[in-house]
């Protein structure tokens, strides 16, 4: 009897605790399809651009976006949205289409200065904002809070 207390303890355990991982996973969105969501929904379009071979993008991946204080603001505020710009595809914003880097450097007001780049894109106004670099994960959901009390 012991030894099956044991058992179902543990296996509820690992059980909460798969579930609680699972459930505080980021949903990555594509552009096209994140932007439509954004619009419908009115809420803010948080766009992480990147690229394969920038390590402070993947290092902002590990060490920023799983941090549940950064997840619950943006799970809560924003439509997270991937975007490589070196990858070829046809992006639509506001009725035109761009490819990854025509947006980029739209959003950018072709002031774009390198990778990682976080913007922040009101889809209903048409204002976007962008934080250039890695950004440590304290002070990025200070910056998500920011952006998160800007009007629409």
């Amino acid at each position: 009897m012991r030894y099956s207390s044991k058992l179902i303890y543990t296996f509820s355990f690992l059980l909460i605790f798969s579930f609680n991982s699972f459930a505080q996973e980021l949903h990555w969105y594509s552009w096209n399809e994140g932007y439509k969501k954004a619009k419908k929904e009115n809420k803010i379009i948080l766009l992480d651009t990147y690229t394969e071979w920038c390590s402070w993008c993947k290092v902002m991946d590990r060490d920023t976006y799983t941090v549940k204080e950064v997840k619950d603001k943006i799970a809560d505020d924003f439509i997270p949205i991937k975007l490589n710009p070196e990858v070829s595809g046809t992006y639509i914003y506001d009725g035109k289409e761009y490819s990854g880097k025509a947006l980029r450097n739209k959003l950018a007001r072709n002031k774009f200065r390198g990778y990682p780049t976080t913007f922040f894109v009101y889809p209903k106004t048409g204002g976007s904002y962008m934080e250039i670099g890695y950004i440590k994960a304290d002070r990025f959901a200070k910056i998500l809070g920011k952006y998160a009390a800007k009007s629409q």
